[in-house]
């Protein structure tokens, strides 16, 4: 059975950010040197599904409609891994992770897999990104100033500013539907906690208070929650806390792991 900590290794390597597990914040198990398929992501209730697959030996960024039909390949890197692809949110762009130029970087490339641009540049690690609702700015986890930050740049790759700016690994950030506040998780009060900030860098507070681990949020649609993965209760758990920390509650209650959760917005 995985600790939390485990865990947020494993998504790191799928990621395509295996270095910031060496960085010296995170324990990862054998067996997870290969980075694992990313969670599959909609533009909307109705577009296509972008997600990750190995089955042409690298790991490639493909696109199908809800229904499994019209499946495209994005991306053809060959022994390269291409990764964690995000939707822009009017569907027309898709960020997403590479290593194809040596090390692990964000890029960005049209809905049908043209265009594709490199938006971070240095020997460090960048990965993991997330859009801004009005679709300007982009979110990532970067270890380009030693341990794991989250950074935001607009959607061109200009103005990379690290926002969190803490000595610990800092990562897995997710805007707020109205994109004035970011969630992300932290392990610089001991072990990996889930704090919010606004989108500028500021005012940044811890969410949750355990000796455990807690981590990977997503808001609710309408922003006033926040689900989250915790060990609290000695194996991986799935949580939901109002958005100022209050009100934690466990969701699911089983020997085994729950992982990824993901808030579906209603029409």
């Amino acid at each position: 059975m995985a600790s939390l900590t485990q865990h947020i290794g494993h998504t790191l390597l799928r990621l395509g950010l295996p270095a910031l597990v060496a960085l010296g914040a995170l324990s990862v198990g054998q067996g997870s040197s290969a980075p694992l398929a990313n969670a599959a992501t909609f533009p909307d209730s109705n577009g296509k599904i972008a997600f990750t697959s190995s089955r042409d030996g690298g790991y490639e960024i493909f696109t199908m409609n809800p229904d499994g039909s019209e499946l495209k390949q994005l991306t053809t890197n060959n022994f390269w891994n291409d990764l964690a692809p995000a939707f822009s949110p009017d569907g027309t762009k898709i960020a997403f992770n590479s290593n194809r130029d040596g090390n692990d970087e964000v890029y960005i490339m049209n809905a049908d897999g043209t265009g594709q641009t490199r938006l971070t540049n240095n020997p460090a690690l960048d990965g993991g990104p997330d859009w801004s609702p009005d679709g300007t700015k982009i979110a990532f986890t970067s270890s380009r100033d030693g341990n794991g930050e989250v950074y935001i740049m607009n959607a061109n790759g200009s103005n990379q500013a690290n926002l969190s700016n803490s000595k610990a690994s800092d990562g897995s950030p997710v805007f707020s539907p109205e994109g004035r506040r970011i969630a992300f998780n932290s392990g610089r009060d001991g072990n990996f906690e889930i704090y919010t900030m606004n989108a500028d860098g500021t005012q940044q507070t811890r969410r949750t208070v355990q000796g455990a681990g807690d981590g990977f949020p997503a808001f609710s649609p309408d922003g006033t929650k926040i689900v989250f993965l915790s060990s609290r209760d000695g194996n991986q758990e799935i949580y939901t806390m109002n958005a100022s920390g209050t009100g934690q509650t466990r969701l699911t209650i089983n020997p085994y792991d729950d992982s990824d959760p993901a808030w579906q917005p209603l029409p």
